[in-house]
């Protein structure tokens, strides 16, 4: 108290606002301090609601279930008494994998191979016959096939010349599409897209 008896009015009020300044900072440090403890404080209460989600009551898989941390789904009773409805495919639904066919495209048979500890090769050991199968769906490489006809010029006896006509569909110039290269499309004709099929072009034409 001594000091602040000492100094003159100037200085009082400049220390006054230098005080002023420092509380003002302080003071915003504490709201900033006071909105991060609110952050901290909705975060466990955040986690809780996500652990507590489960397969029922939420999107989650029924395979997130058994996570650490996760509550398990409550195994409620239907109404009526009735048994509770499972989890996963319905019995007798339709699954994804392809169907099993009897008359495969292709047939390959497969040994095991190499030698082993007592040093016999398994290529010579005996059979014992087949006891796994598995069918592999592929669609097949599509290729483009060019053919070159060639159109011959024979003259007759009588002087006359005949040339071979080209083959049905062929336009003018030396490159063209055959019937397969062409799809067709139920777009204006102006907006035809030319795809690109195996390094090279396919015309799109228009239905009709």
């Amino acid at each position: 108290m001594s000091a602040l008896k000492e100094m003159s009015r100037d200085e009082l009020v400049t220390l006054v606002a230098q005080r002023d300044a420092q509380v003002a900072v302080m003071a915003g440090q504490l709201s900033e301090l006071m909105e991060a403890d609110e952050v901290l404080a909705g975060k466990p209460a955040r986690l809780e609601h996500l652990l507590s989600r489960n397969s029922r009551d939420s999107s989650s898989p029924p395979s997130k279930d058994d996570d650490p941390g996760k509550t398990p789904p409550r195994v409620g009773k239907r109404r009526g008494g009735g048994p509770t409805r499972s989890l996963g495919k319905r019995p007798g639904a339709a699954g994804a994998s392809p169907a099993w066919t009897d008359i495969p495209d292709e047939h390959s048979d497969r040994f095991p191979e190499g030698s082993r500890e007592c040093g016999h090769d398994l290529a010579g050991e005996s059979g014992l016959g087949v006891v796994d199968s598995y069918q592999r769906y592929e669609i097949p490489r599509v290729g483009v096939k060019v053919t070159q006809y060639d159109q011959h010029r024979v003259r007759r006896g009588c002087g006359r010349v005949h040339t071979a006509a080209r083959p049905e569909g062929a336009r003018s110039g030396i490159v063209g599409y055959g019937p397969l290269c062409r799809v067709r499309h139920n777009g204006p004709y102006a907006e035809r897209p030319v795809m690109p099929c195996c390094g090279r072009s396919l015309l799109v034409v228009p239905a009709g």
